[in-house]
């Protein structure tokens, strides 16, 4: 049994300096975020922040996928929060659990159906659909992908999979 990645024994450097890059990122969105929104939010990014450090070299952390799949599914929790919005039903347990699973689904069909697949955005979906949220969340989300895609972009030469 390991305990260590071989690949980390080779070059530490990488795996350092790769996770101090995430831990900034993430510490900006949670001071940034934590006083506008709630914890699934904050959660979709950071998971998204761990797919552009850890592993930006796969589909899921290309432009298309990390912008793609978060502007959809906030797209679709916003579309799907208006039965709260407009009074259709009133927020208890169970409403907000199946509203949240429809936005959730309805977000995957639509990343996969776009291929701009990013599991992290689903939480969006979810966030969106049940909490509440102003313009400057959406904004806020918008901004902090872009900040990773663009992170990414940047160093896409030196950056490496970790996993």
């Amino acid at each position: 049994m390991r305990w260590i990645d071989e690949k980390f024994k080779k070059d530490p450097t990488h795996y350092v300096l790769q996770t101090l890059m995430a831990f900034v990122a993430i510490a900006v969105v949670i001071v940034a975020l934590g006083a506008l929104t709630n914890g699934a939010m904050v959660a979709a990014l950071g998971a998204s922040a761990f797919i552009v450090f850890a592993a930006p070299h796969t589909s899921v952390a290309r432009p298309r996928h990390l912008i793609g799949g978060h502007v959809i599914s906030m797209a679709v929790g916003l579309l799907c929060s208006l039965v709260f919005r407009f009074g259709w039903l009133s927020l208890t347990d169970l409403s907000a659990g199946l509203v949240g699973a429809a936005a959730v689904a309805l977000s995957l069909f639509g990343m996969v159906l776009t291929d701009s697949e990013h599991p992290p955005a689903a939480g969006n979906a979810l966030a969106f659909a049940i909490s509440s949220f102003d313009a400057g969340h959406i904004l806020f989300t918008l901004g902090a992908v872009l900040c990773f895609a663009i992170i990414r972009h940047l160093l896409r030469g030196w950056l490496r999979d970790l996993i």
